[in-house]
C-alpha cells in the first residue's frame, strides 16, 4: 500500500526509475495498491502505464478504481451547501473535484495547479456544474475557515506549508477505502509521509514513514527518499 506524493513521487510528476523497478519486482509476489490525495484522474499520469491496472485509491479515500471500475463517494448535499457558504463568505479559491471534471479558482502558480489534470483528461468547469463534490481543497489556512469546517463536522487536513485545507466526505480516509476493497487491517504493508496517511499506517502489519512528520512518529520504520527503493526490494 503506497501513498504517492512525497512517498514514492518527489517532483509531483514522475516516480524515479529505481522505485518503479522495485515496485514491479514487488508486484510479482503481492498485490499493489496506490493511494493519493489526488483523484484517479491526476494519479494515472504519474504511474507508469503497466501499473495503471493496479488498485487505485484517490481523493484520500473518496475514489477507488479496481479492474477499471471507478467508484466515487461524495459530500452530502448539506455539506456541499456548507462548503459553498464558506467559499462565498470568505472569498477564497478552491479546487473542487467531481467524479471526473473539476472546478479550479485558485492561484495558477500553486503546486496543485501544476499537477492538475496533467493528462488532459477532464475539464475545468464552474462549480455549479459539478454534480457531486468528491473532494475539496480550500486555498487558505485561516483559523476562521478551520473553525467553520470543525463546526460542520467535516473531515479535513491542514497543509500549512502549501497553504491549503483538504476536505473529504466525513469518515472517508485511505484506510476506509482499503476496507472497502476488502483489505483487512493487519494484512498489508503501508508507506506514507503525511497526516492523511495516519489511519492507513496505524492499521498496517508494517508501516514506513518517508521523511519526517510528527503525526507519523509511531511508524515502524522511518526512512528517507533514497531508502524507498531498497525498502521495497526488501519486501520483494
Amino acid at each position: 500500500m503506497f501513498d504517492v506524493d512525497g512517498t514514492i513521487c518527489f517532483d509531483g510528476q514522475t516516480i524515479e526509475a529505481p522505485i518503479v523497478e522495485a515496485l514491479r519486482r514487488l508486484r510479482e509476489r503481492t498485490r499493489l495498491v496506490f493511494a493519493s490525495a489526488r483523484p484517479i484522474r491526476d494519479l494515472l499520469p504519474v504511474l507508469p502505464g503497466d501499473l495503471h491496472d493496479t488498485a487505485l485509491i484517490g481523493g484520500n479515500g473518496a475514489f477507488s478504481r479496481v479492474d477499471g471500475e471507478l467508484q466515487v463517494l461524495g459530500l452530502s448535499d448539506a455539506d456541499r451547501a456548507a462548503i459553498d457558504d464558506i467559499l462565498d463568505a470568505h472569498q477564497i479559491g478552491a479546487l473542487i473535484d467531481g467524479d471526473w471534471d473539476y472546478s479550479f479558482t485558485g492561484d495558477e502558480q500553486h503546486q496543485i495547479f501544476r499537477q492538475l489534470d496533467a493528462g488532459g483528461l477532464a475539464h475545468n468547469v464552474d462549480r455549479s456544474q459539478i454534480e457531486t463534490y468528491s473532494k475539496v481543497a480550500l486555498f487558505t489556512t485561516d483559523a476562521a475557515v478551520v473553525d467553520a469546517l470543525s463546526t460542520i463536522g467535516l473531515a479535513f487536513s491542514i497543509h500549512p506549508d502549501q497553504g491549503f485545507i483538504d476536505v473529504a466526505p466525513s469518515g472517508i480516509t485511505k484506510h476506509h477505502a482499503l476496507n472497502r476493497l476488502g483489505i483487512e487491517d493487519g494484512s498489508y504493508v503501508a508507506f506514507g509521509n503525511d497526516a492523511n496517511d495516519v489511519p492507513m499506517l496505524e492499521h498496517a502489519a508494517r508501516s514506513y514513514c518517508v521523511g519526517k512528520h510528527p503525526a507519523l512518529e509511531n511508524a515502524d520504520h522511518h526512512i528517507g527518499p533514497e531508502d524507498v527503493a531498497p525498502a521495497i526490494l526488501d519486501l520483494a
